[in-house]
């Protein structure tokens, strides 16, 4: 059986929420449309924003909503015509820029027809530098430290920043004494470059990763040298705190410009160069450049949230990577990190930084306190970091039929780290997420934080570098605000691709009532880094979950792990064992009478892949209910 057949499963399930199937068409024929405007790339702010004569830019129909007075209760729309709208600062919509939710209920919807919202910017001027088949534009705004980036899109791909090796990873022979802020090289293996100030180190630890600026390559010494460390506070970020041999690679110099598709940027000269590829010239390539931080914010307060806000149809693209870090960046956790704090002298351990941990960092959509909107038939993709974040206080909020694609870091994020302002009762549904964490190869697919009543359904999440899904954020069993999150009907593939000690689905922490059910998983290959990379992996408090009706197959390491798990059940399930290793279920500090293991299959994957569909087939009614 061809791994590709398992998307017959979504056919068994396709119908459970035929409720969801077109939520733009149903809100809008429910209600008369009193007010509409048109916005076209080609338009102009001084029109009056008809079809005819449309608006040029977003903000100007976001005002005329505002400010326009209309004699009857009704429904409310701005269309936006095929075309790139270019931000340099985010849109904000309020409370006033939504709907209402009182006997006189009304929504308000933003649709495109073709329609891109970018915060790029597009890059012209090039010249070919020679023979080498690169080429180089002026930047001054660069030169003038006016404007950097360090995501590009060339013919609406990202090209790759000069890397050096070209594909793959360098291994560390040997750690320095201090295991921090040095190691050793094979002999020649690297080579001192004249733009050293500009390098970026690229270390990969077990389930993050470091950037950080290099201080020097001693070729004669084989020793490359950092101005700070690599990792961040704990004792196992150190350089062999996984493994003695861990992975890296050299980023954004001149000399590693050698690969068609890679591309330097000369921040002291403010000169972009790119290599071009076959059949591309200098006239013929269409090159942008990230400026802005956001796309869009949506932000209520407690009192007053923004509702009934409904954006349909319209691409999210080009977000800057966040560049408040001094250029050092010691991951943490999906997409958390480690900042340091650089001092004017040393403290009493002779150190010349502290760290700050930060839990949140920028995405291109970002929602607060928002309640009954939807995200639906929208494209994020091409974004420097976060993708879309349902924050603090949101409620009722549905992400449907949406394709995240070539994201820096998290995709889709749910909740809050800290457990205040809770989200509540939202909704993934039939969206696919794809090639996430892209500049930080621990982010993940769709992150759901501490929250309650979260559901993803069936979604497809795939080729992320690390985990696909991670549920929870409590590294132990204390009681929090999250409780009956789900993890419904998706299929996760090719998941775990560079980092290890996570999986298809990740979990942490005691979440009551929480289900991780009818999801297809396959291809989580064998992992390079110390910890095992599985299907499941649920990890340090898990408790009070139940698993069941799950189909795991080719999975090179045990279908499920848990690591200081508390109770969870776990039943009805199908796995197919790996030859290399036979083992479905690991236990690291679980104590085994923690897992309820109840009629679960194991055997052949095309026998337990078919057994699967037969079984799903008579669960199509009731796999949202228990």
């Amino acid at each position: 059986m061809k791994i590709k057949n398992l998307f017959v499963i979504g056919f068994c399930l396709a119908l459970s929420l035929a409720g969801l199937s077109n939520v733009y068409a149903e809100k809008k024929s429910d209600a008369e449309i009193v007010l509409s405007f048109y916005v076209s790339p080609d338009g102009n702010d001084l029109n009056s924003g008809t079809k005819e004569k449309p608006f040029k830019t977003i903000a100007k129909a976001q005002e005329a909503l505002r400010t326009t007075k209309v004699e009857k209760k009704g429904d409310k729309e701005v269309h936006l015509l095929a075309g790139t709208y270019l931000l340099t600062a985010p849109l904000t919509f309020t409370p006033e820029d939504g709907g209402t939710v009182e006997k006189d209920y009304q929504q308000v919807f933003y649709e495109g027809h073709d329609a891109v919202i970018s915060g790029g910017k597009r890059i012209s001027g090039f010249v070919p530098t020679g023979n080498d088949g690169c080429v180089v534009a002026d930047l001054p705004e660069v030169k003038s430290k006016k404007w950097t980036f360090r995501d590009l899109y060339v013919n609406d791909v990202r090209a790759v920043r000069a890397r050096f090796p070209n594909a793959g990873f360098l291994r560390v022979d040997k750690t320095g004494k201090d295991r921090r802020t040095n190691f050793f090289f094979k002999s020649g293996e690297l080579k001192p470059v004249d733009d050293l100030d500009q390098v970026e180190l690229v270390f990969l630890h077990d389930w993050s990763i470091t950037r950080t600026p290099v201080k020097s390559i001693d070729a004669e010494k084989n020793q490359l040298t950092l101005p700070l460390q690599v990792g961040g506070v704990h004792n196992f970020f150190n350089i062999d705190g996984f493994e003695p041999h861990a992975r890296y690679f050299l980023e954004n110099s001149k000399s590693y410009l050698d690969v068609a598709g890679e591309w330097f940027l000369d921040e002291k000269e403010g000169k972009l160069y790119y290599k071009l590829k076959a059949g591309e010239t200098a006239e013929n390539i269409n090159v942008v450049a990230p400026v802005a931080s956001q796309l869009i914010i949506v932000k209520g307060t407690e009192t007053q949230p923004v509702v009934n806000l409904h954006f349909y149809n319209l691409k999210f693209e080009h977000a800057v990577f966040n560049e408040k870090l001094n250029k050092t960046y010691w991951g943490r956790q999906a997409a958390t990190f480690y900042e340091p704090i650089l001092r004017d002298s040393p403290n009493s351990n002779g150190k010349m930084f502290d760290y700050h941990l930060v839990d949140a960092t920028l995405a291109a959509v970002q929602w607060d306190f928002v309640s009954n909107c939807t995200m639906d038939h929208c494209t994020f993709r091409h974004l420097g970091e976060n993708g879309f974040w349902i924050g603090k206080s949101c409620y009722a909020n549905l992400i449907q039929e949406c394709l995240f694609e070539d994201i820096g870091a998290n995709a889709i994020m749910i909740g809050t780290h800290d457990g205040k302002n809770t989200a509540k009762c939202n909704v993934i549904a039939f969206s696919k997420v794809t090639k996430p964490a892209q500049t930080l190869y621990g982010a993940v697919g769709i992150w759901i934080g501490l929250t309650e009543n979260t559901t993803i359904d069936r979604c497809e999440v795939c080729e992320t570098p690390y985990t696909g899904v991670s549920l929870g954020w409590m590294w132990n069993d204390t009681p929090t605000v999250a409780k009956e999150n789900m993890v419904l009907g998706c299929h996760l593939h090719h998941c775990m691709l560079f980092l290890s000690d996570g999986g298809a689905i990740y979990t942490l922490g005691r979440q009551r009532g929480s289900r991780l059910g009818f999801n297809r998983i396959h291809d989580i290959p064998r992992n390079e880094g110390r910890a095992e990379s599985n299907g499941m992996f649920l990890d340090e408090g898990t408790t009070e979950f139940t698993v069941d009706f799950n189909l795991i197959v080719d999975t090179f390491q045990p279908s499920l792990r848990f690591h200081k798990a508390g109770k969870n059940l776990v039943e009805n399930n199908f796995f197919s064992r790996n030859e290399t290793r036979p083992e479905i279920v690991t236990y690291n500090n679980t104590p085994k009478e923690n897992i309820t293991l109840k009629q679960n299959q194991t055997g052949d994957k095309e026998k337990i892949t078919n057994e699967f569909l037969n079984v799903i087939k008579n669960k199509i009614f009731d796999y949202r209910t228990r």
